[in-house]
């Protein structure tokens, strides 16, 4: 009886996290990068699937501080996994698989949407809409001037979490700084594909988690 106590309090606890979030959240947004030309020199947003379904945007659109539905979209991309993080870029469309060599990064999915079809991110202050299929906003962030090479970020709650900083909540300096030639190391700071649970929930995880060790433990010295 015990045993199966706590594996259903540890579960309730997971889906109680998963559930208690918003799910689809500006995680973070790049808007004045310090590499100068090159494959990830452009400004970018990440945004991350915190439910634990699968999430179709088909038709949804985005925006900067202009706060207009349907002025930009997400160049043909349509679903999240549970759970997954997803960088939009203003770099060139089909560079995706640079972009993510010269972060030194792993599978991660990158969407570059192409300078002419990037809301182009203001460096002294500006704004990440999201709408949906309906043109209702799901999701906001506002920043102010950004600090040339660092990204901002936010939690999966859409908590403000300021500059990211190297080895903090998952940020460190990209591998190279993009250039097709003569590469050389990367300048920008920030922590794309990781995304920054809410204290919250992160305590709720790891409360879980520790229940369903102690459980598998006892089965294990049973």
């Amino acid at each position: 009886m015990k045993k199966t106590t706590v594996s259903v309090v540890a579960l309730t606890l997971l889906a109680w996290v998963h559930s208690s979030s918003a799910a689809l959240v500006i995680t973070e947004v790049m808007s004045s990068s310090a590499h100068a030309g090159g494959t990830n020199n452009g400004d970018w947003f990440e945004l991350t699937n915190t439910g634990p379904l699968a999430l179709n945007i088909t038709g949804w659109s985005w925006d900067d501080n202009s706060n207009t539905a349907g002025s930009a979209t997400f160049g043909g991309y349509t679903s999240f996994a549970a759970g997954q993080s997803v960088i939009f870029s203003e770099e060139t469309v089909g560079a995706e698989a640079a972009w993510i060599t010269d972060w030194g990064i792993t599978g991660v999915t990158v969407v570059n949407l192409g300078n002419g079809a990037f809301q182009g991110l203001g460096a002294g202050g500006d704004a990440v809409n999201i709408y949906n299929a309906s043109n209702v906003l799901v999701a906001s962030v506002t920043f102010g001037s950004a600090t040339t090479g660092f990204s901002f970020e936010w939690d999966t709650l859409g908590n403000s979490l300021g500059l990211s900083a190297i080895g903090q909540k998952g940020a460190f300096q990209a591998a190279e700084n993009g250039q097709t030639a003569g590469a050389g190391p990367g300048v920008d700071v920030g922590s794309p594909g990781v995304a920054v649970p809410e204290p919250a929930a992160a305590m709720l995880l790891a409360s879980a988690g520790m229940m369903l060790w102690v459980l598998r433990r006892k089965r294990t010295l049973a």
